[in-house]
């Protein structure tokens, strides 16, 4: 996958901020590509997303 700059970059601060706190609570830090499926997942448990310039209407149960 091809990502920009500008999303490397949010994508470092996050996973940069997540293993922090991670680390401080004992458990194990999060790769990369587990700090988008997690992402992607919250994603799913949001009654709409808006990706694109639309808005997704969902269920928001992780369906």
């Amino acid at each position: 996958m091809k990502l920009d700059q500008q999303t490397r970059d949010i994508l470092r601060q996050y996973k940069a901020l997540i293993n922090a706190r991670r680390r401080d609570s004992g458990q194990r830090e999060l790769t990369t590509a587990q700090v988008v499926d997690e992402i992607c997942y919250y994603m799913t448990c949001q009654c709409a997303v808006y990706i694109g310039g639309h808005f997704i209407l969902q269920g928001g149960k992780g369906e």
